[in-house]
């Protein structure tokens, strides 16, 4: 039968773990029409509970546009409008769409697949610098006949391009005319998501309210976990699914991901116990070795020492005298800089004074591997 945990993936319907108290929360800002951003660490969730809030907002159109490795005006004037053509398959809607984009000599085609439109635009004209502000201001438009929340995922990426202060500039200065539009922009950098939002030099200081994802409660999740095991035919008691989202540290896409390979190495009406996890663990190394010895090999000995200690006691103070001895240095500065090195890699980060991994499962791998 099928596995009954999905990840690497927006998840909905029976695969979506509810977070009833955030879903209630995130409707309460599109209702305000009130922008917000929203932010967390990746595989936390974040897409698929957004999409889960818009959706229960009665009459709400989503408008989701993902600006992951965003290249270039022209690429993000694109993906906007292929996220407006995809929020409503009508003729007529798609028509309108088209008129509001003329400029950017759209071009409509269908999937040859499933049929679903898609809307294209000219790279030369999305390239000129007035084609934002056109863009920007049709989804003003099409909000006009209809409820929209524009979601912007992965909203940090817009940084990567070369001119990101005057396309920040831009989408600001149209955003803040357009009352009747919720603006929900998603991140998975924290101080780069800090330093659009919160810094006075950017064009979106203080712009939306901010709002953190972060893990699910879990009780909540317990239940399902041992819900989702019933419907794939595994028992697994409330305490063990307790100890499935301990090991990941709670982050959702890698519990549902420490899951399905927990279905995989066990069988059809077996109790999957504590003992299982090491075998599961594997299943996840083996298609993640590659990437984690790559990790590694950039990394000096004192900064793999590091990476050690934090991933053996994730709440140690890292500048503190027995972390010190632990990592075999007393300057406290050479461990700033190899946290630091860390940090820029994305290996780690600090959140409440806590460091912790990016990856929960290359944590597990750095413990029991290195």
């Amino acid at each position: 039968m099928e596995n009954p945990f999905k990840y690497g993936c927006v998840v909905s319907g029976d695969h979506f773990c509810e977070r009833r108290k955030a879903e209630r929360e995130l409707r309460g800002f599109i209702k305000a029409g009130q922008n917000v951003f929203v932010q967390g660490e990746r595989r936390m969730g974040k897409t698929s509970l957004v999409r889960k809030a818009v959706e229960g907002v009665r009459g709400e159109r989503l408008v989701y546009v993902d600006l992951y490795c965003i290249g270039s005006q022209a690429d993000l004037c694109r993906r906007i409008t292929e996220g407006v053509g995809r929020a409503n398959s009508s003729m007529p809607f798609l028509k309108r769409v088209m008129s509001f984009a003329s400029r950017l000599r759209p071009t409509l085609s269908f999937d040859s697949q499933d049929g679903s439109p898609k809307i294209s635009v000219d790279s030369l004209a999305a390239d000129e610098p007035e084609s934002l502000g056109v863009v920007m201001d049709m989804l003003e438009k099409i909000a006009a006949d209809g409820k929209t929340c524009v979601v912007f995922d992965e909203f940090q990426d817009i940084e990567r391009l070369k001119d990101a202060e005057r396309v920040l500039a831009e989408m600001r200065g149209r955003i803040q005319f357009q009352e009747n539009v919720p603006y929900m922009f998603l991140g998975s950098v924290r101080h780069e998501m800090w330093r659009i939002f919160n810094d006075a030099k950017s064009p979106f200081f203080k712009s939306a309210a901010a709002y953190d994802v972060g893990e699910i409660d879990v009780g909540d999740f317990s239940s399902f976990v041992v819900s989702r095991f019933e419907k794939g035919r595994r028992r697994v008691s409330i305490g063990m699914a307790g100890k499935i989202i301990q090991t990941v540290c709670g982050v959702s896409g890698d519990v549902q991901e420490l899951c399905a390979a927990l279905w995989d190495v066990t069988n059809a009406g077996q109790e999957v116990t504590e003992a299982d996890i090491p075998a599961a663990l594997q299943v996840v190394f083996m298609r993640e070795r590659k990437g984690f010895e790559k990790s590694v090999s950039i990394l000096t000995p004192l900064q793999l020492r590091v990476l050690q200690e934090i991933a053996a006691t994730p709440k140690a103070k890292v500048f503190g005298g027995e972390f010190l001895r632990r990592v075999g240095m007393a300057n406290a500065g050479a461990v700033s800089k190899a946290i630091k090195r860390l940090e820029d890699h994305g290996l780690i980060y600090e959140m409440d004074g806590e460091h912790r991994f990016g990856d929960s499962f290359f944590r597990q791998w750095i413990l029991g591997s290195v």
